[in-house]
């Protein structure tokens, strides 16, 4: 059978799944051919004789994905397709599989454009997701959390072909690497993108008041500097914030070398769909503090000191627990030690097959 795989998201912060999905189907699937559609030549290469690329550089929600993208599939005649996004051509109407990793783009506003373009924008996207989800054999998401949110938005119909395959994260391979300004220097960290559900103004406003205990303590945040970093840092310098750090684009061992340094990783967002960097800090012994809201309590147990992301308060309590209470700390890196093991990304690609697998017997 001919599976062909949609790994155009690879390169993005969401192609870490569908990397890691590729790499592990490597090794669990030896018999059915499969065809990896990639956006650029070396984002992906496979190392398993039944793997071959091809390059589709189509832009996401544009005409020619409709089209060309519906084209290109139709040209490879396969007996199943596997979108790693719910963007996707409406003129095919082959077999298919969907991810969908969470709802954010549905259920919060990131405008960084005109607003009635984004309006329209989002009003196309929500309508396609609902004609995904009905057309697609599988959807599949990361976490019970976005599957239970999936049937609100569509149908509880669908409940027999909206399945969970949790996703993992993975120790950092790269070697640790100094971030020379924050070198023997207290902070706190936060890694990922600043939309507006991301909540970070939040950390911004628990660090002030913990900086009048802490003088010496520090903020730190790393992702892509976009509009809504640029919002951010405005939003510091206008509340008076000082030694706040926007790093912005990062490398893994500098990554690797924040999680171990740090005093606590903070993830205080409204919404997620799994957040892949909470279990990286555990693998670094990083204390987690995390927002209740959504699919994290799920995804970190009770390895994270959890808070209302509405409530300044909460963080700052948990802020001060890990910061002054050793027993507290060393609890909560004991147990990120432990809730890291209940992930695997090898199970996942081995669940995702099953998918498979029962789609192309019927």
């Amino acid at each position: 059978m001919k599976i062909v795989i949609d790994a155009r998201v690879l390169g993005t912060s969401t192609g870490v799944y569908a990397e890691n999905l590729l790499n592990h189907l490597q090794t669990v699937d030896t018999s059915n051919e499969y065809v990896v559609l990639l956006r650029k030549a070396d984002t992906w290469k496979p190392t398993a004789k039944n793997f071959s690329t091809l390059l589709a550089p189509i832009p996401d929600y544009t005409f020619a994905e409709q089209v060309r993208l519906a084209q290109l599939l139709y040209s490879l005649k396969p007996d199943l397709v596997h979108f790693c996004m719910p963007q996707q051509p409406l003129l095919y109407f082959g077999k298919r599989v969907t991810t969908v990793h969470d709802l954010t783009l549905v259920r919060f506003e990131n405008i960084d454009m005109n607003p009635l373009l984004y309006k329209l924008r989002k009003t196309v996207f929500t309508l396609l997701l609902r004609n995904v989800i009905w057309r697609s054999k599988a959807v599949l998401t990361p976490t019970e959390f976005v599957r239970s949110d999936v049937l609100d938005f569509s149908s509880q119909q669908h409940a027999r072909k909206v399945i969970t395959t949790l996703e993992a994260g993975d120790p950092l391979a790269a070697t640790s690497e100094p971030v020379e300004k924050l070198s023997k220097k207290p902070f706190i960290f936060f890694v990922g993108n600043a939309f507006p559900y991301k909540n970070l103004r939040r950390i911004v406003e628990a660090y002030m008041v913990l900086k009048k205990t802490q003088p010496e303590l520090e903020l730190v945040f790393a992702g892509k500097k976009d509009y809504f970093y640029e919002q951010l840092e405005q939003f510091a310098a206008e509340k008076g914030a000082k030694d706040v750090h926007i790093l912005g684009f990062i490398s893994e061992g500098e990554k690797r070398w924040l999680f171990q340094n740090a005093q606590a990783y903070v993830v205080a967002s409204l919404s997620e769909g799994f957040h892949i960097p909470g279990l990286e800090a555990m693998y670094e012994g990083c204390p987690v503090i995390s927002s209740n809201a959504t699919c994290l309590p799920e995804v970190n147990g009770d390895a994270a000191l959890y808070f209302d992301p509405t409530s300044t308060e909460e963080l700052v309590d948990a802020l001060t627990q890990i910061s002054t209470d050793q027993d507290i700390r060393e609890r909560q890196i004991a147990c990120g030690n432990k809730r890291v093991k209940q992930f695997s990304w090898a199970r996942m690609a081995k669940e995702t097959k099953a998918v498979y697998d029962k789609i192309l017997e019927s």
